[in-house]
């Protein structure tokens, strides 16, 4: 996943309980575990993300994947942080958090006037293990749901609060149901596909 170098967006397409959003997440994780590398997952409203931070970011990293990385995460606004360090248990068991490493910030499109901090600093890409691994999950707008913000103009904002001017070492991964419909972020792409297939738009490095 996310092997081509030569582009920088990743659109997959398909419906519900496929396992797109479970893949990506997976590579993600992998990438953090692996190279220390941190994560942006984007959702349309404030309303979604928020669902996903509850109890410790429950909704975010799937059981299996928490268990295949032995996971432990905590939560803190809108940041996920793995802990890799607590203290040993009290009387009643409970334990304390020592130490934790900033895995994950979750954020939403609609309020991206909002969001003006990076988890990148401006040295990030220093490290050339470093790279913008990015994901924007159920970018369509559910069927009769209100049209209060533009999509698309928010979705470009909030990657530049992210990752600013850059073009390099950046990875964003779009998830989508099966579209009745163009969305706002394929127009802007150019290209609604209209069969099953992996297709290839070099010139929007996609």
């Amino acid at each position: 996943l996310g092997c081509a170098n030569w582009a920088m967006f990743f659109v997959l397409l398909g419906a519900r309980e496929t396992g797109k959003s479970y893949a990506v997440t997976n590579f993600f994780v992998d990438q953090f575990v692996e190279k220390g590398i941190p994560f942006v997952w984007l959702r349309l409203t404030d309303r979604q993300s928020q669902k996903l931070l509850q109890n410790n970011a429950e909704r975010l990293v799937d059981p299996d994947i928490k268990r295949k990385y032995n996971l432990d995460l905590v939560t803190n606004g809108t940041n996920v942080y793995q802990v890799t360090r607590r203290s040993a248990p009290d009387k009643n068991g409970k334990t304390k958090v020592l130490e934790k490493k900033l895995m994950a910030r979750v954020l939403n499109l609609s309020t991206f006037y909002t969001d003006k901090g990076s988890i990148f600093d401006k040295d990030f890409l220093n490290d050339p293990n470093m790279r913008y691994n990015i994901a924007c999950d159920e970018f369509e707008r559910e069927k009769g749901e209100k049209n209060t913000f533009d999509i698309l103009y928010a979705l470009v904002n909030q990657l530049e609060n992210l990752v600013r001017s850059t073009k390099e070492r950046v990875k964003v991964f779009f998830m989508g149901n099966t579209l009745e419909e163009a969305s706002d972020i394929l127009a802007a792409f150019n290209f609604i596909p209209e069969e099953f297939g992996l297709y290839k738009l070099k010139k929007r490095r996609a």
